[in-house]
């Protein structure tokens, strides 16, 4: 063999050899069961209904909308091939693919009639789902939500089988990644009739269209396991890496007491955690990742029973100095000084920066003659024993009895701090067993302003059960309205629950995820409370 046609050889072996380790290193990683723990049953796989944390998560495995979110939070191709925006981003016209299949045995094909249904599904109020306010920007979409306007004045329209023509109540560019959320999601509607009212509540009563399906009629028993396979009539533009997606209900079919030691003995591949377990995972070499989502704030439940006088209210905010509150926070949790996050967005403007901020009630010398006034007006001669609930770490605990300490020079009154983990905390405020509480609100999907529209008088997870036609006629602008005149209504509304009371914002708040060393491609989502897991593999 001559010089040259060996030297080509060797430069093109030397070539290959990092393409066929790539290769095995792909196959390795492929074709492999990935284990989740959901913290507790999923309500409902029905996406127009679902709003639990473990319900979305099943559904972003089961389902696909219109769009994908990729690793950087950005729309990619879903249902929807492509799609382009028309009327300075007043319409949107999306192109579905014409090999996108439920997953039945006929191979039906999803059309833009499946999303039709779903859309104006979700907002029949007959429904009653707690997530189609995000809807809210679609033509007409509150109206057919309140009964006002006939489900086929909707703005959404089947232009043909495979193009679906979207209007919009204002301009909105970023509304693609919208669609994204659960309750966006195509519905069958032959399917959904044939289930007679019980849609989503078990394996039989299923068919999604997303990269995974449940693994046959026994892959589902409830409180135990939801386990999935890999869909074999999913054709998007990225094939399921992994061959099943299995997860484990609650603590009772694995332990999962501890998640650090259940990531590190492989129980499990993946794990929400606390901020402590969070720097243990690290350290343990597990990937992990943070989104700050929520707002911690002292919440009144404004249905119980002195608390529902304003003037008590502001007399317990008024009472203590903020300054020597937040001073207990760790240095690495900023203070929240609105409800809303720092990153929110609107039509490309931050909200917060766009109103100037911040809302909520300053400290008073005339606490305790507001308390007495308030007192008075509820019919109650003292304020009684008042217990409030506190969560678990971030020093809330110390934030918490520096209030404590003031309401007690100011009020010489009893108070009891009841300390609990976030999810026995967050399950006491959403069934509103609670006076007070240090307690968190957290945005669904990718409107970060949602947190506002969650204290609504027709929202079932209400927090506070705050119910006044002033908020809701100004958050209703607000949903209703683009640009800067949205963000002056939803900045309006915000000061409207500063004024009355309702929640005190104290500090922002992240959730982690992490992966176990080896395992690659999850995709945690910061904005559709979701898990996207068809890259997911592990050596």
């Amino acid at each position: 063999m001559g010089i040259k046609k060996l030297t080509a050889l060797i430069l093109i072996c030397g070539l290959l050899l990092p393409l066929a380790a790539c290769g095995n290193k792909q196959s390795k990683n492929a074709d492999k069961t990935i284990n989740y723990n959901l913290t507790a049953e999923p309500e409902t796989l029905d996406p127009q209904i679902a709003s639990d944390s473990p319900s979305l998560i099943a559904i972003g495995s089961i389902f696909e909308g219109l769009i994908r979110l990729d690793a950087n939070g950005n729309p990619a191709p879903g249902v929807a091939s492509s799609w382009e925006a028309g009327n300075d981003s007043t319409e949107f016209t999306f192109h579905l693919r014409k090999d996108a299949k439920w997953t039945d045995d006929d191979g039906t094909p999803v059309t833009a009639k499946d999303f039709v249904y779903a859309f104006r599904r979700a907002l029949d109020p007959q429904t009653g789902s707690k997530t189609c306010s995000t809807m809210f920007c679609i033509k007409n979409a509150r109206a057919v939500n309140e009964g006002k306007a006939s489900a086929d004045s909707l703005g959404v329209t089947a232009k043909d089988e495979y193009t679906l023509v979207v209007q919009l109540e204002y301009s909105y560019p970023d509304f693609p990644k919208l669609t994204a959320n659960a309750v966006f999601m195509p519905c069958n509607e032959k399917f959904f009739t044939e289930t007679a009212g019980r849609y989503g509540i078990d394996s039989k009563y299923v068919m999604g269209n997303g990269p995974f399906c449940i693994d046959g009629k026994y892959g589902w028993e409830h409180g135990k396991y939801l386990n999935l396979k890999r869909s074999g009539s999913y054709s998007g533009t990225s094939k399921p890496l992994p061959s099943k997606v299995d997860f484990s209900i609650g603590n009772k079919s694995v332990d999962v007491s501890n998640p650090v030691a259940a990531l590190q003995n492989g129980t499990i591949d993946a794990a929400s955690l606390s901020a402590g377990q969070a720097s243990q995972a690290k350290e343990n070499g597990c990937t992990v990742v943070s989104f700050k989502d929520t707002t911690w704030g002292l919440c009144f439940n404004t249905q119980s029973g002195i608390m529902k006088n304003i003037n008590v209210r502001k007399a317990f905010i008024q009472a203590f100095n903020r300054e020597k509150v937040i001073s207990h926070l760790p240095s690495n949790i900023p203070q929240a000084e609105s409800m809303v996050l720092p990153s929110a967005e609107l039509s490309g403007k931050k909200y917060l920066s766009a109103y100037g901020g911040p809302y909520y009630i300053k400290q008073s010398d005339n606490a305790a003659a507001l308390l007495a006034a308030g007192l008075k007006e509820a019919g109650a001669d003292s304020a009684g024993s008042v217990t409030v609930l506190c969560p678990d770490g971030s020093n809330a605990n110390l934030m918490l009895n520096e209030m404590i300490v003031s309401w007690n020079a100011a009020f010489n009154n009893y108070f009891n701090m009841e300390i609990l983990d976030s999810s026995e905390l967050i399950s006491r405020v959403k069934s509103g067993d609670y006076q007070l509480a240090v307690a968190p609100v957290t945005k669904t999907g990718s409107n970060a302003l949602s947190v506002l529209s969650q204290f609504a008088s027709g929202y079932s997870g209400n927090p506070a059960g705050f119910k006044n036609t002033g908020y809701d006629a100004l958050l209703a602008k607000a949903e209703n309205s683009g640009g800067s005149e949205a963000i002056q209504a939803y900045a309006s509304a915000e000061k409207y629950l500063s004024d009355n009371a309702v929640f005190y914002p104290l500090y922002y708040g992240k959730h982690f995820y992490a992966m176990a060393s080896g395992v690659s491609g999850i995709i945690f989502n910061s904005t559709q409370s979701g898990i996207d897991f068809i890259n997911a593999g592990k050596e």
